[in-house]
């Protein structure tokens, strides 16, 4: 029997010589012991009664929780596409994929929602890229929230992979949709990643008497005037920037009305400088027109959508956002947007700046723009007229120096055993791990990346390169994000950890030149192709 097997029968018999021998104990430990099963048998309970409490918390918050059925305005969806690897194989570029905004009706069918309007038919229990052989893989959905994850088949060419996510509050619903794209076409590798966005703002809800629109008026409104601002502080000797105030954050304006926001740039004391930030449309294509420092004229045929300015200074900014909304409806957003009689929000719009970013008020207000301008040219001129000077004087020195030739050494004759007829093949390394392999490998299977000769019989040397965590691509050293995704570059050791947990041993194959291959490689050794899984 081995030693362990015998310490561990005598433990085993120590222990049952203790448990025996508990009767015995004094009373002290058996009241001790009573009073432990006694601690132990009421925190179970007291665990039970607690799960069961939370439960029925839950439910309740559920049953309240109103119907997300009805009516609802959806904003137009916005498509934002990167595009990475794209060959003329490819044909044209992906782009577009939006829907227009509008009326959106929305009913339930127990956990899921149906949206009809705006674009098309949709459900909550898919995915709204409709791809070509894309088909759902999984799904998730509640009362408030929802994730659908639809790919094509791992033999496929056209490698897709979406992931809808869609969320929602009692007055509001926010669709996210992200989509990554790999085709392999005659040869050529095209990636693109795309971003779909749009939100939804109740209109009425099912069962709820609709919201009363106020009676038009007679003549042509006027502007909308601004909210009241606080008053700002004045300081004799103001500081350094540190936060910039926009107000107000959002306003709800109809077709043809003009407004005008207000900015102020506060030191760390709160005292106002005289600083103008810059004003900016993010939007595109905006139905709206921006003239000064913040003034905005929305046009007489707009239709309702959500505009975002962008007010920045120094490196920071802040956003704001105008809503556009028909004179119909424009009451009933008023009041469900918690905006106030003008329409405006009571916050602000916020961006810190940090002290070193923009300099005090001379800097500012002094232009020395002309005495930079002579200084530069100044250096510049400088600069040349030494370098010619150093020249001429190596030119002389050069002349007045004979020429004596060097002697020439006898050459060294190699011994025939070390004779490059004899010398053995030098092997491959891959730049981004480090990897050695044969001469007449490629590529390195692990990230694709081109292998180079190794130097000489030495052992490899130097910093190693890094790998996309998306696309597992891997790059030469210096190279520190993905040029096709954006992503930082990690090391090939925590990209290998990483990888390594969710390995399943398949088989793969090049769709390139058809090289079959086994285990975790992720790239064909030979032309450097994704590796595709075998059904």
């Amino acid at each position: 029997m081995p030693r362990q097997l015998v310490a561990f029968a005598a433990s085993r018999h120590s222990a049952s010589d203790a448990t025996l021998a508990l009767p015995h104990a004094s009373p002290a430990s058996e009241t001790l012991v009573r009073v432990g099963k006694t601690a132990m048998r009421r925190m179970q309970l007291l665990t039970i009664l607690m799960a069961f409490a939370l439960c029925t918390v839950s439910s309740v918050a559920r049953a309240d929780s109103p119907t997300l059925a009805g009516r609802w305005s959806a904003t137009p969806m916005r498509s934002d596409w990167i595009v990475g690897e794209w060959g003329k194989a490819c044909g044209p570029a992906p782009s577009g994929g939006g829907a227009a905004g509008g009326s959106v009706t929305i009913t339930s069918a127990g956990s899921e929602l149906h949206m009809s309007g705006a674009g098309r038919d949709y459900s909550t229990s898919e995915c709204w890229e409709q791809f070509p052989g894309l088909s759902r893989v999984s799904h998730s959905g509640g009362q408030r929230g929802w994730r659908s994850s639809c790919k094509t088949k791992a033999g496929d060419p056209r490698q897709a992979t979406i992931v809808t996510t869609i969320s929602a509050t009692d007055n509001l619903i926010s669709f996210d949709e992200t989509g990554q794209y790999q085709f392999i076409i005659t040869g050529q590798n095209c990636t693109a990643s795309v971003r779909r966005t749009r939100s939804l703002s109740l209109v009425q809800r099912e069962g709820e008497s609709a919201p009363v629109a106020a009676a038009a008026p007679t003549q042509a409104s006027p502007p909308a005037s601004p909210a009241p601002t606080p008053a700002a502080k004045v300081c004799t000797a103001p500081g350094a920037p540190a936060r910039l105030e926009v107000r107000p954050s959002r306003k709800l304006l109809r077709p043809g009305e003009s407004f005008e926001f207000h900015s102020s740039v506060l030191d760390s004391a709160g005292c106002t400088l005289a600083l103008t930030p810059a004003w900016k449309v993010v939007t595109e294509h905006a139905p709206l027109e921006l003239s000064g420092a913040g003034k905005i004229h929305v046009a007489d045929e707009a239709a309702e959508s959500t505009v975002e300015l962008q007010v920045s200074l120094g490196g920071h900014a802040a956003r704001v956002e105008i809503e556009i909304a028909s004179k119909e409806r424009y009451d009933a957003l008023l009041s469900q947007n918690g905006l106030n009689a003008e329409g405006e929000s009571n916050d602000a719009a916020v961006a810190r700046i940090a002290t070193t970013a923009i300099g005090g008020g001379s800097v500012v207000t002094n232009d020395d723009s002309q005495r930079r301008k002579i200084v530069f040219v100044g250096v510049v001129g400088g600069s040349a007229l030494l370098l010619g000077l150093l020249g001429f004087v190596l030119v002389q020195r050069s002349r007045r120096k004979p020429l004596v030739p060097e002697p020439r050494l006898a050459r060294a004759r190699l011994p025939a055993a070390i004779t490059p007829t004899n010398l053995q093949p030098l092997g491959k390394i891959c730049p981004t791990c480090r990897e050695e392999y044969p001469p007449q490998a490629a590529f390195c299977p692990n990230d694709g990346n081109r292998l180079v000769a190794a130097r000489g019989h030495a052992e490899p040397t130097g910093p190693s390169g890094g790998v996309c965590p998306v696309c597992g691509q891997g790059y030469d050293p210096g190279v520190l994000t993905c040029p096709k995704h954006g992503e930082e570059l990690l090391p090939p050791a925590m990209q290998a950890s990483v990888r390594g947990a969710d390995i399943v041993i398949t088989k793969k194959i090049c769709p390139m030149c058809g090289k079959q291959y086994e285990g975790d490689s992720q790239f064909c050794g030979s032309c450097g192709a994704a590796l595709v899984q075998v059904n």
